[in-house]
């Protein structure tokens, strides 16, 4: 059995752990690896699992070992593969363990899992190795994307059949809406999620919505987001609290385990996410949705962002005028919503106006995308070939 190392550390979202307890989920369950989380911040980590105990050191969690990561942490066992996630840096302690192992016969297989990112210089160095100069152990970039070069998406293998199926059956709908204390999310006309950091256009976006002619429940898990609404209506929110200003009806939600996020990704016919996790997971929805990328000094993240409308336009336009339409006005509002461009409530009316059309695009898209292989298959398709290359 494939043994699995998987370190993360907690910078200061959800997004880093979310991937990598994703992965780690995935290796095991489909793939029957062996793995181990390392984590530093199980504080942060339970929100996402409720049933962790932030105070073991060492506990199973599902089929995954986890361990509360220390810098000074030893390998208890020898790995095939050690993945880093995001660069997080292992120890020379660590390192030195991976030597000793390789150097008995027992290579290791070490990756460095980067950001994602749609840019072609991201696409040129997946899986370019680096030899670290003390060791002379080789170190493998792997940069998840959206292309056939990259390193994929995650993507589980029963997820679209989940997905389908959740969207097919009026029963799992309802007991999803009745389970947040929703029973009467079905009579709205649209629903909405909101997940952003913070200094998004929220404001306009409200108005936009308060005043349209067609009713909105706003589903806002309890996040960075909440200030914003909160300068807008005028008061405090918490989690449980429902709102209603005209046409717009506002709900609080609590921060959603994984599954459930989906779920509300699935429900709803536009999705506002942020950072990467949570974006890949909007892909998957298969709805239109609005992404709040990490923003980064010297407007880096607009480069990247840009790069991956461009990526999506190539693929599901074919540049006549009925077919661009929808897709500029598409980049349009997700420039908007990262502050590059200036915002209105005029923008977003428009937007409503166009979803429709943002769907079609959106399931083009997502069905480009299903074509290619998952990040976890890709990932185990690599080891294998390193194993035979030995």
């Amino acid at each position: 059995m494939t043994q699995c190392a998987i370190f993360c550390n907690v910078i200061d979202n959800f997004g880093d752990i979310g991937v990598c307890w994703r992965l780690a989920r995935q290796l095991a369950d489909e793939y029957d690896w062996q793995v181990s989380l390392f984590v530093d911040d199980l504080d942060s980590f339970a929100v996402l699992a409720p049933a962790l105990n932030t105070q073991k050191e060492r506990q199973q969690l599902e089929q995954i070992t986890l361990y509360h990561w220390h810098t000074h942490s030893r390998f208890e066992q020898p790995f095939d593969v050690v993945i880093e996630g995001f660069g997080c840096r292992l120890s020379d302690a660590l390192i030195a363990q991976m030597q000793a192992q390789t150097s008995a016969g027992r290579p290791v297989l070490w990756l460095n899992l980067e950001y994602l990112s749609a840019e072609d210089w991201a696409m040129d160095y997946h899986g370019m190795t680096s030899i670290h100069p003390a060791t002379g152990l080789k170190q493998t970039f792997w940069f998840p994307s959206i292309s056939a070069r990259s390193g994929g998406l995650l993507r589980e293998k029963n997820l679209i059949c989940q997905r389908d199926q959740f969207q097919q059956d009026a029963q799992q709908q309802l007991a999803f809406w009745t389970n947040l204390n929703l029973p009467d999310a079905l009579h709205f006309s649209r629903k909405i999620s909101l997940f952003s950091y913070r200094d998004m256009p929220v404001a306009d976006l409200l108005t936009a919505l308060e005043r349209d002619h067609q009713s909105t429940l706003l589903l806002v898990p309890y996040s960075q987001s909440i200030p914003a609404i909160e300068a807008w209506l005028g008061q405090t929110l918490q989690i449980g609290d429902r709102v209603q200003r005209q046409n717009l009806s506002i709900v609080v939600l609590p921060f959603l385990p994984h599954m459930q996020f989906d779920q509300l990704l699935w429900s709803c016919d536009l999705n506002f996410v942020r950072g990467e996790d949570s974006c890949v997971r909007a892909h998957w929805a298969g709805k239109p949705f609005i992404w709040h990328i990490y923003p980064q000094d010297e407007q880096a993240h607009l480069v990247k962002l840009q790069a991956w409308m461009d990526q999506m336009a190539n693929q599901t336009t074919d540049r006549t005028l009925a077919q661009t339409q929808p897709i500029e006005g598409w980049q349009t509002v997700m420039l908007a919503w990262n502050a590059a461009i200036p915002s209105t409530p005029a923008l977003w009316q428009q937007s409503m106006v166009q979803l429709p059309d943002y769907q079609q695009q959106m399931a083009q898209w997502t069905n480009f995308l299903l074509q290619q292989s998952s990040l976890a298959e890709r990932l185990h398709d690599y080891f294998l070939s390193q194993q035979i290359s030995h």
